[in-house]
């Protein structure tokens, strides 16, 4: 949740931000890919080094971290400052990401798809919680500065939990990190896997970044209103998550993607075309179903049919899908200035195509005994 906290206060203040140092939609977007950058190449190097010292510590400092690139955030006085302090939540969060799927496993080995599923539902709620409750405050007049200082405090508070917890004690893997990596690099089915991440997280931001945005932009010109927007859509895909754990245990993980990829595409082709308020929120309920279930049922898909070590496994597929989250809010936002905020939307339906297309290929290329030979 703090995690989701830390990502979520840049997009619900970003108009206020945006006005307060001129920012171009581009611009808005291309910190946001600062910040997933660094964080991508932190959760890369926590994941091989907690093989050697243990995830405790990097669970932790990731936590440190969040609050101090936090508060930097807060007295940002330029663009250039803005950028760097979001970098440095951007370390954090990259042993945040990089580490808590992983203990995910080592608390529950067996049936990890549907505590996956419930463990990744409190990344939404965490941003619908931090969406009222920032919304909230900006609509009375509070400064922008006040959300990160809040958020700062809430890591903080998260990183001394974590100093004083008892973890797991992992599996024990003596294979080396760069053999581990090469052997997953090996597998094709990796790769589809690793692909179809990138276009899920890609949705996952697009409506999260974008949201409030769209709706100052088109809608209502209410903090309120926009931050309701992602209240909106993190609820529901909170509410799928959920929801996926269940229907994990009744019908394959491959099918439950495909329905949801379906729906996506459908949503969001019709985002674009909505009129009014109410219509964008109604689209936004099924468009957090559609998107819910993809991170976490990816993973545990891959952890299934990869025979390999998770915690590395996991460790490079979030790389690519922290690629994807940090790509698409900057891709949009450059379509946004030259065709305007709705054409930057309609990329969404083409990562939902991704979807579609990678899913099945992966589940068509060989099984579990075919790559142990």
């Amino acid at each position: 949740m703090m995690f989701a906290t830390s990502g979520v206060v840049t997009p619900i203040c970003l108009p206020e931000i945006s006005k307060t140092l001129s920012m171009s939609f581009s611009e808005s977007g291309g910190m946001e890919t600062a910040r997933t950058f660094l964080l991508l190449i932190v959760l890369i190097l926590s994941g091989l080094l907690a093989r050697m010292w243990g995830k405790k510590q990097f669970v932790t400092w990731g936590q440190y971290f969040l609050a101090v690139g936090l508060i930097l955030t807060s007295y940002a006085d330029s663009y250039s400052m803005l950028v760097l302090s979001l970098m440095v939540t951007g370390i954090g969060g990259g042993f945040t990401e990089a580490l808590i799927n992983p203990l995910v496993i080592d608390i529950h080995p067996k049936d990890s798809g549907k505590y996956l599923n419930i463990t990744n539902a409190f990344y939404p709620i965490g941003v619908m919680f931090s969406a009222l409750l920032f919304g909230e405050l900006l609509t009375m007049g509070y400064s922008w500065r006040i959300m990160f200082r809040i958020a700062a405090a809430g890591a903080l508070f998260m990183g001394i939990l974590f100093q004083f917890s008892r973890f797991p004690q992992p599996q024990i893997d003596e294979q080396s990190s760069r053999h581990l990596i090469i052997q997953i690099l090996k597998a094709p089915k990796f790769w589809l896997f690793a692909a179809a991440i990138f276009f899920g997280a890609g949705v996952e931001a697009s409506f999260t970044f974008w949201s409030r945005s769209y709706v100052e932009t088109y809608l209502q010109d209410i903090p309120r209103a926009g931050a309701i927007a992602v209240v909106i859509f993190a609820g529901t895909m909170a509410a799928g998550r959920l929801l996926s754990a269940k229907l994990s245990q009744m019908i394959s993980l491959q099918k439950l993607m495909t329905y949801s990829a379906i729906l996506g595409v459908v949503v969001s082709t019709a985002i674009p075309f909505s009129e009014s308020l109410l219509a964008f929120y109604i689209l936004l309920v099924f468009a957090g179903f559609a998107a819910a279930c993809f991170w976490p049922t990816i993973l545990a898909e891959a952890a299934e049919q990869l025979p390999v070590d998770a915690t590395m496994l996991f460790v490079m597929l979030a790389g690519f899908g922290i690629a994807g989250f940090g790509a698409t809010p900057w891709v949009m936002g450059i379509i946004g200035d030259s065709a305007g905020l709705k054409a930057g939307f309609a990329v969404i339906p083409g990562l939902f195509v991704g979807l579609l297309i990678a899913l099945p290929l992966a589940s068509r290329i060989g099984n579990k005994k075919t790559e142990n030979g």
